[in-house]
């Protein structure tokens, strides 16, 4: 996620003119409810397969495409190829699929994925890949967010609290993206984007009953950032990411709810205090100790005293840097040792005497005066425990997250906490995100055990923010009548998928496979050379049966059915 806050919603038609843009007044009013958003997460390179659902058209109506046409657009050099039925038009380097009005919204399947895209597709040629976005009403793309970044099962206050971080988050993202050709991204990297999913009816009926509801501070959006757990603190965005933006909406505070929720992610670790069930541990703390330096031989630990952390690494913070190890040490000895309930210096067998540095303050007394009062001494010659304690610090992200797997991030975000029972101590991480703004597992809570609502849940994380509500308008379409009669003949429609051939008897060497994908509507390319980046021939269905004729290496095989020959992944393939 970004950092910066926007400015008023109102700049977005001055933005428009500022540009230059010819925008009538309704396109522009729809042009700030659109997302525009970058399919990074599909990966597609060279080819893209499309289902369409209601009615869609080429931009500049050249072209329209009824419910249930499919269409395959495939990159040749710098050039998009558009594949329908028995069809193929250059398009050059980019095209765009609109919809259109029909009786069902419009809606696109891409890659055999079962969400829905409900928005207009452009496509592009960007660095030798075909690079897709969509561009979204902002309502609609909540649909395909919100069940994936908090989950449709969660009680309905949390999910419109969720509704609109993620809209206020996405509104300001568009704000500061003007100069590119996407606004966001469907990755964690900005908000998890899926297309809609008909069966997340709670989500649905969140997004709905928000509609419009964003969140401000100052005059513009606020950036509504959340995280799955914060582990018991919410954490400040300059903290986190540096900076010195304006984030007075936000504070760090304590957060009761998201510690309470046993969903909350927690790792712990529970040793004993001589560490005789933690070989790591105490490995790490034998070379804390030996760096000290002491002035003894043979030189162990004997247990765990104490146990704090310290050094945050904000003021306030539970992010403390250090954990702090108070140890009880023994040594192989040789001295004069003062007897039990003595608490004078003992003497080394060579006549010198313990050196302060070497005592606690217990043993003050100087040698002259011991001599005076002529205490008896006791020689001892073995291991004994040292008069004194140490104390050892190991670093929480270096050597306490890493050594002992205790981590839940890939940055150093976690909080560090421990406590004692009897002789076990427990070191525990918690925050499974960065901790900026609303807790995913703190609203949970809140919602679902305490009865907040939405607003009680958005206030507590983000407290000096003003909720608003815009007046989105409806996104008007394109009425098929209302197109050039010679689009008609070129409307694709959908036919039924023939029926294969049967198999060829097998030859020496080979053997029958079943394509075999994560989903029924997903389909296997066939490729003229073993290579992604190789021309594709042929597109197998889920459940087809081919011939395995040889291995290619580096994960290819050769197929071949009645029909054609190619290349496809082995990965894709089960052998009968």
């Amino acid at each position: 996620m970004q950092k910066r806050p926007v400015r008023a919603i109102l700049v977005f038609l001055v933005l428009f003119a500022l540009l230059g843009l010819s925008l009538c007044a309704n396109a522009s009013a729809q042009m700030q409810s659109t997302i525009r958003v970058y399919l990074r997460r599909l990966q597609v390179e060279d080819a893209l397969r499309i289902r369409i659902q209601g009615n869609y058209m080429l931009e500049g109506g050249s072209m329209s495409f009824s419910d249930g046409a499919e269409l395959t657009v495939v990159l040749r050099g710098e050039q998009l190829v558009l594949h329908t039925e028995n069809m193929a038009v250059v398009m050059g380097p980019s095209m765009k699929l609109v919809r259109a009005q029909g009786e069902t919204p419009g809606a696109l399947l891409l890659n055999g994925e079962s969400g829905l895209y409900e928005g207009d597709l452009l496509l592009t040629v960007e660095s030798g890949v075909i690079k897709p976005v969509l561009y979204i009403h902002i309502e609609d793309y909540l649909l395909g967010v919100v069940p994936y970044e908090m989950g449709d099962s969660f009680p309905l206050e949390a999910l419109k609290a969720q509704a609109v971080a993620a809209r206020t988050y996405a509104m300001g993202r568009k704000w500061v993206s003007a100069a590119r050709d996407y606004d966001v991204v469907d990755t964690t990297q900005d908000q998890v984007y899926r297309g809609l999913d008909g069966d997340t009816v709670n989500v649905i009926a969140a997004v709905e009953a928000t509609r419009g509801v964003v969140g401000t501070y100052n005059g513009g959006f606020a950036m509504c950032y959340y995280t799955a757990s914060n582990g018991g603190q919410t954490a400040l965005a300059t903290d986190i990411w540096g900076g010195s933006g304006d984030y007075g909406y936000l504070a760090m505070t304590d957060d009761p709810y998201d510690l309470e929720n046993p969903a909350s992610l927690v790792n712990s670790l529970s040793f004993q205090s001589d560490l005789s069930d933690s070989a790591v541990l105490r490995g790490m703390l034998e070379e804390a100790v030996a760096a000290l330096a002491l002035p003894y031989e043979g030189v162990q630990i004997e247990s765990v005293v104490s146990l704090e952390p310290v050094e945050p690494k904000f003021e306030g913070s539970y992010m403390y840097t250090q954990l702090r190890f108070t140890l009880s040490l023994s040594a192989d000895v040789r001295a004069w040792l003062a007897q039990e309930g003595d608490d004078y210096a003992p003497l080394f067998d060579d006549g010198s005497a313990f050196s302060q540095e070497m005592l606690s303050s217990a043993y003050g007394l100087s040698l002259a005066r011991r001599g005076r009062l002529s205490l008896p001494l006791e020689y001892h010659d073995g291991r004994a425990l040292l008069p004194e304690t140490v104390t050892v610090d190991l670093s929480v992200y270096d050597q306490i997250k890493d050594g002992l797997s205790l981590g839940l991030n890939g940055g150093d975000y976690e909080l560090v906490s421990v406590a004692q029972s009897g002789d076990t101590f427990t070191i525990s991480m918690r925050r499974f995100g960065h901790g900026v703004g609303m807790s995913q597992r703190g609203a949970q809570w809140m919602a679902g055990e305490y009865g907040m609502t939405y607003t009680d849940i958005l206030h507590f994380y983000y407290p000096g923010m003003t909720l608003e509500t815009i007046d989105w308008p409806e996104v008007e379409l394109v009425a098929l009548e209302e197109l050039p009669d010679s689009l008609g003949a070129a409307r694709a429609r959908p036919t039924p998928t023939p029926t294969p051939a049967p198999l060829p008897e097998l030859e020496t060497g080979e053997y029958y496979a079943t394509v075999a994908l994560e989903s029924r509507s997903s389909s296997l390319n066939v490729r003229e050379e073993p290579s992604t980046s190789a021309r594709i021939v042929a597109a197998l269905g889920y459940g087809r049966r081919v011939i395995v004729s040889e291995d290619a290496g580096d994960g290819w095989v050769r197929i071949r059915t009645a029909e054609l020959e190619g290349y496809v992944r082995l990965e894709y393939l089960e052998a009968d």
